[in-house]
């Protein structure tokens, strides 16, 4: 059985080039709009046989040359600017997934709890299970109030353990 498999190729300068050659350069504090394919609104880049966001290989060949910056870990490459296009190092900045997900929240991009549309519960719900659930209960255990709330037992236990709702004191 032969599967085709696509093989990585190394980065090379000429990708580099290729790539700045694909960016609007403007002044060092405004904008650098990605000019070619996107997704969602990100732009993207292929070389190498794979595709990169625009803003992370801005950030990685930043000085214009080959590897020259590496992104540590699993941290990720977020626009201050808000430009999901912008490929200036100056406008890129390196946050935990964590971070990044705080200041979504922060700048209303994110819907948690009773706001977002496929909720069927609300904070003051979330309240009171907190408070009702007693371990291995007849009356208030997962199941009774899964069939209370008409969920889940499974989602009971999420909001128990905080996995879910964890914004709900």
């Amino acid at each position: 059985m032969n599967k085709y498999k696509r093989q990585k190729k190394p980065i090379t300068q000429k990708d580099v080039d290729r790539f700045w050659g694909h960016v609007d350069i403007k002044g060092e504090d405004e904008c650098w709009e990605w000019l070619r394919a996107k997704t969602k609104g990100y732009g993207l880049f292929a070389a190498g046989g794979t595709y990169h966001r625009s803003s992370r290989f801005a950030y990685v060949h930043r000085d214009g040359k080959l590897n020259t910056h590496k992104i540590p870990g699993n941290l990720r490459i977020t626009n201050k600017c808000g430009n999901k296009r912008c490929c200036n190092p100056k406008h890129l900045k390196l946050f935990s997934h964590q971070e990044v997900f705080d200041k979504m929240a922060i700048e209303g991009k994110i819907v948690v709890g009773s706001k977002h549309r496929m909720s069927k519960l609300t904070e003051t719900d979330i309240t009171d299970i907190r408070s009702r659930y007693q371990k291995q209960s007849e009356t208030n255990g997962l199941a009774n109030l899964a069939q209370d709330y008409g969920v889940s037992p499974g989602c009971i236990r999420d909001i128990i353990i905080r996995k879910t709702w964890r914004h709900v004191d």
